[in-house]
């Protein structure tokens, strides 16, 4: 049997940063978002080191960062109690919340998401397990569906065509889908709440998501210039 090999991806050194932070800026927004803060959760992030470096990339990360990284170990419980209630006021549906997290509801597009999401999902190869019975369009999935592709980008051995394919499916689902609905939702939670929390993760996701477009089509001209050099 024949083994093909491809060239290695070379990372040009102006994105490095950018790709290093990328992937945690996404688990981050996808783990306070979709889910309570628990202790654990918020024990995990304040002392995340890798967060330093990714908060500066956007204003309402550098919020987050200070928030959650200048907290005492024993003050922890009293903050996540009381940003656990805040997330069941603004974002939990079953208690009637005061945000809605759904591209579909946010749009006012219900009807036309019941297979639009999920085929995206399924041509990609990516099948979620929600724990919490998340819908396709919650901005949970949405989001996590961007750091699963990020990953596979990042830490697979492939071609410049593979890196451009999965850049390409990234570029397309943030034009189409989170940059579509996320702004109102960001609109909404930021007049919605005064958590330091809530209102550093709202800042960052809105700025955080054009910020990474505009990264992803800058890193997409310089796979095509690299292709086109060694063509």
């Amino acid at each position: 049997m024949t083994i093909t090999t491809v060239p290695s991806l070379v990372v040009p050194e102006a994105f490095t940063r950018w790709l290093e932070s990328r992937g945690l800026i996404y688990q981050l927004l996808v783990d306070f978002y979709g889910r309570k803060p628990s202790l654990s959760l918020v024990a995990q992030w304040s002392r995340n080191r890798q967060i330093s470096v990714a908060a500066e990339m956007t204003e309402g990360g550098r919020e987050l960062k200070r928030y959650l990284c200048s907290q005492e170990p024993s003050a922890l419980p009293q903050i996540c109690e009381r940003e656990n209630r805040e997330y069941m006021r603004l974002m939990n549906e079953r208690a009637a919340s005061t945000i809605v997290a759904r591209e579909a509801a946010e749009l006012g597009r219900e009807e036309e998401f019941c297979n639009v999401l999920s085929d995206v999902y399924a041509s990609a190869g990516i099948v979620f397990k929600k724990c919490g019975g998340e819908a396709d369009d919650h901005i949970s999935i949405e989001l996590e569906f961007m750091a699963v592709l990020h990953e596979r980008m990042l830490y697979n051995s492939f071609s410049i065509r593979s890196a451009m394919d999965l850049l390409e499916i990234q570029e397309q689902f943030l034009e189409e889908h989170l940059l579509k609905w996320t702004p109102q939702f960001c609109e909404r939670l930021n007049a919605a709440t005064d958590s330091p929390l809530y209102l550093g993760l709202s800042h960052m996701l809105e700025e955080f998501l054009p910020q990474d477009l505009q990264m992803l089509r800058a890193w997409k001209a310089s796979l095509e210039s690299s292709a086109s050099a060694m063509a």
